[in-house]
């Protein structure tokens, strides 16, 4: 009894991947592309001045960009430093974290072209209501904005592939896997008449969706296949929409940078907005549905038009380099680099881009590479270690050994 309840598990979460890997794989290469062409230091050029406008580019800046929720504050720390206001600041929190392009496509794969729409469509509106809504209780103080940017090297296809298929994988890969593996246990154990019966009631669906998914992480990408069984198992589409909404937005650690950095006026009306708009967002959606005479046919995804060859082969690509992350395709550029240090406290790809940001504005520096899971930073170039352990310093990280 137990061996096949796991094996149900095992088959729905296999073919839960399956419908997903494909559009990941679009996503990620298009994400490697927005990195390497686009990427913060382009962002930060934008956020420091003017009002509406630096709230709009915020906003529009931060929705294509494959950031969790932990992965922004790094950034919007660095934005806050550079000069950006705290309503762009909090737009760009918002925004960032909730879509990407990743999980848009992901979203196309699992629950169809409407969902797909929604959902960066709330992260725009959403993210101006916030940003303007904040714009009217910040002081006028302006930070004084420094004009120094990275300036990226080596642009290029190796650049793209390394970001999009290496270390975007290495950052999120364990969250997706966590949310097919808990789409699969949904679909395989809950009855579907529990979910008819209790959590259709959106008095109920709602305010659980909230509370469940305002102070845990959820990953943009790995929150899709959770949404996707709940509904299907008979939660309200739009409740599901909340969850996708206020999940990835926050947690406790965005609440609490929110809290630290920008003040508890402002963490109070993150936190309201968060909701506000997540509930807001799921009854406009319930109610497009309902119109639509409650067809689930509407949100069934578009992994259906994927063939199956190509279905495996993406899925076990990113099996292999999920669970193989030191095969990366920078290994042997690592070893002609001329210097090698040991940073601690690097946990995510904001981390990375932090320090990277902070290397770039040495002189002499030619090439950065850091090494996400063993926190190891290359450096080449005509500089010296004391000027690139000071740039590191200043960026807020600690050299262990060199």
């Amino acid at each position: 009894m137990i061996l096949d309840l796991i094996f149900k598990i095992i088959k729905e979460s296999w073919l839960l991947f399956l419908d997903v890997s494909p559009f990941l794989f679009l996503g990620f290469l298009i994400a490697g592309i927005l990195h390497v062409y686009i990427g913060s230091n382009l962002i930060k050029r934008h956020l420091g001045k003017g009002k509406w406008s630096a709230i709009i580019k915020s906003v529009l800046f931060g929705i294509p960009l494959p950031v969790c929720s932990c992965g922004v504050i790094p950034i919007a720390a660095s934005l806050k430093r550079e000069g950006a206001k705290k309503s762009s600041v909090l737009g760009f929190l918002f925004s960032t974290p909730t879509t990407g392009i990743d999980s848009i496509l992901a979203t196309y794969a699992f629950l169809g072209i409407i969902f797909a729409i929604f959902r960066p469509l709330a992260a725009l509106i959403g993210g101006l209501l916030l940003g303007g809504t904040a714009l009217f209780i910040e002081d006028e103080e302006i930070l004084p904005q420094k004009n120094e940017f990275v300036k990226k090297q080596n642009k290029g296809l190796l650049e793209i592939i390394d970001y999009g298929f290496f270390y975007l994988p290495k950052e999120i890969g364990k969250w997706l896997l966590i949310g097919v593996l808990l789409g699969g246990v949904i679909t395989a154990l809950v009855p579907s008449d529990m979910f008819l019966k209790y959590l259709s009631n959106p008095w109920i669906s709602y305010p659980l969706m909230l509370l469940v998914s305002i102070p845990l992480y959820v990953c943009a990408t790995g929150s899709i296949p959770i949404a996707a069984s709940l509904i299907w198992k008979g939660l309200n589409p739009g409740a599901a929409l909340a969850f996708l909404i206020a999940g990835p937005a926050t947690n406790t650690v965005t609440i609490t940078f929110v809290y630290k950095e920008l003040g508890k006026k402002f963490a109070a009306l993150y936190l309201f907005m968060i909701a506000l708009i997540a509930t807001a967002s799921g009854l406009l959606f319930d109610f497009i549905w309902k119109i639509a005479g409650k067809n689930k046919s509407i949100l069934i995804g578009g992994e259906r038009f994927i063939p199956i060859w190509l279905k495996l082969s993406t899925a076990i690509f990113f099996l292999f380099i999920i669970f193989f992350p030191k095969i990366r395709i920078k290994a042997r550029k690592e070893e002609k680099m001329k210097f090698k240090l040991k940073v601690s406290g690097i946990h995510c790809m904001g981390c990375v881009e932090k320090i990277k940001e902070y290397l770039y504005r040495v002189d002499g520096v030619n090439d950065v590479i850091i090494d996400l899971k063993t926190n190891f930073v290359f450096v080449d170039g005509n500089v010296s270690y004391e000027n690139i352990i000071s740039a590191i310093n200043e960026s807020g990280y600690k050299v262990e050994e060199r």
